[in-house]
């Protein structure tokens, strides 16, 4: 573990030692039994909490809210998950310290987040990487997808579940895009991630990192000519009001994840382990479902209100895709292309 990524999660670890009790914290240093795992069949009972930085009513959230409510019911009520919307304990980066640190039990993250606790995920979240949704699904849901969970232990970490991304494309106050000379000197909010920017370096365009509720107001005061994201979030944040130009260039599937703290999983038996994992995925089934259909009904209100979507030809999405190419050759290392050639095979 890096030095600089224990010392940023010391601040954060300690801010929330006051509320840590009964709450999934560090056992009570007079417990004869603390740090121990409970033997199966253990009726010790426990409140955890999980963080999301959505509000309560995206669809994410209550694929989070379900998870919760199938382990309470699962366990008679012995483990209960309290969920906390809204970035009520922190954003992305800093939850994930949390869990790092035990501070905190569950979080819901995307992969840009969570990248730099677990290198292996970069190698899942480039540009243009899958040919669809089931091509990502058949990644994360198979060996790729545990391999790379299994390097968030390094940090103390524990990979729960994988959740419906949604497909990132590109929206505009100005024109449609039909290939990546139309992006041209475009300024393109995109999150402070260095893949995101150095992919619109790429493309021609200009990154412009800011804080995603700072989208519109960008967007309608001209600070940028548009952004990128998945449909869901174009509709339900009224982004089409001030950027009506769509365009389906599916640039980017970033798993979305549940992580837990280590310390938090070593606490349960191996049985209410299994049962934390195995409500997890049966939300993120429903999630995946509930999704597509969000997708579908939002592409249909985005059309409704007057916006240009575009499709792209085969050979306008092929330059888009060529353009990308070179950052597979210099963003990654060689494990991480590895990743990528395994990847490739499963389209």
């Amino acid at each position: 573990m890096q030095k600089r990524k224990i010392f940023a999660g010391l601040t954060s670890a300690a801010l929330m030692a006051s509320l840590l009790t009964g709450c999934g914290g560090s056992p009570s240093a007079q417990d004869p039994n603390a740090g121990k795992a409970p033997a199966a069949g253990s009726e010790q009972s426990m409140v955890l909490r999980l963080a999301n930085s959505h509000n309560e009513e995206h669809i994410t959230s209550q694929a989070c809210q379900k998870f919760a409510d199938m382990v309470k019911e699962k366990t008679d009520g012995r483990i209960d998950i309290q969920c906390f919307f809204a970035g009520q304990l922190g954003d992305e980066r800093s939850t994930i310290e949390q869990c790092q640190f035990g501070g905190l039990d569950f979080t819901r993250v995307s992969s840009g987040a969570s990248a730099e606790f677990a290198p292996l995920m970069n190698a899942l979240q480039m540009p243009y990487e899958y040919t669809d949704v089931d091509h990502l699904f058949r990644v994360l849901d198979g060996e790729i997808g545990q391999q790379v969970f299994d390097t968030f232990e390094e940090n103390n970490l524990v990979g729960v579940t994988y959740l419906h991304p949604g497909s990132r494309n590109f929206f505009n106050a100005k024109k449609e895009i039909h290939t990546p000379a139309d992006l041209a000197g475009m300024k393109i909010r995109v999150s402070e991630s260095d893949l995101m920017l150095s992919m619109m370096e790429h493309l021609g365009g200009i990154g412009t990192p800011l804080p995603f509720n700072d989208t519109y107001s960008s967007i309608q005061t001209g600070v940028v000519d548009g952004a990128e994201n998945n449909m869901t979030s174009y509709v339900e944040m009224s982004f089409y009001e001030v950027a009506p130009y769509w365009t389906y260039d599916g640039h980017s599937y970033m798993p979305d994840m549940i992580l837990a703290s280590k310390q938090t999983m070593d606490k349960l038996s191996a049985e209410d382990q299994e049962i934390v994992k195995a409500c997890a995925k049966e939300a993120s089934l429903w999630h995946r479902e509930a999704w597509e259909e969000s997708e579908a009904k939002n592409a249909k209100v985005a059309a409704e209100k007057g916006c240009t979507l575009t499709t792209l030809t085969e050979d306008e999405l092929k330059q888009f895709q060529d353009a990308v190419a070179p950052m597979y050759d210099s963003f990654l290392n060689d494990e991480q292309k590895a990743i990528v050639e395994s990847v490739q095979a499963l389209a």
